[in-house]
């Protein structure tokens, strides 16, 4: 018995493109992300760091790659009556939930972690691509001008 045959070997073909609509669900998930795991350090009395990595060329020609911590900006605010105000943004502009509103109140921090898990349940399930779409050629058409 061969070592391949405890595998399953299929014919792969791998797509070429996403649709944008599924780029931009992709991307907001993936900022939602960030979030979720920025609101999770505050609770815990911490900062959230994404690592990234920089390119530059040294005075000899070599390119050099340097891993650096960047911080997440958080999407929330807390009120004077102390609630917290999670917006959601999208190419740094405030998206529509709803009609007119931009904006999801929960009670303190350790709410909003929940709120958060419940919001990329409903991009994943596409609630806010018409949202997403809008935002996306409002932002085209004012890089054209």
């Amino acid at each position: 018995m061969g070592y391949l045959d405890g595998l399953k070997v299929i014919t792969a073909n791998r797509p070429a493109n996403l649709s944008p609509t599924l780029q931009r669900r992709s991307n907001l998930l993936n900022k939602l992300e960030h979030q979720f795991e920025c609101a999770k350090a505050k609770v815990e009395g911490s900062d959230y760091f994404v690592l990234s990595f920089k390119s530059f060329k040294l005075e000899t020609g070599q390119r050099e790659q340097v891993e650096w911590q960047r911080r997440i900006k958080p999407w929330w605010y807390t009120t004077p009556e102390g609630k917290v105000i999670f917006e959601v943004r999208y190419a740094n502009k405030r998206i529509e939930l709803l009609k007119g509103k931009t904006g999801i109140e929960v009670d303190n921090l350790e709410t909003l972690i929940p709120a958060i898990e419940l919001l990329k349940k409903a991009v994943e399930n596409g609630e806010l691509d018409n949202t997403l779409s809008t935002t996306a050629k409002t932002i085209r058409s004012e890089i054209a001008k």
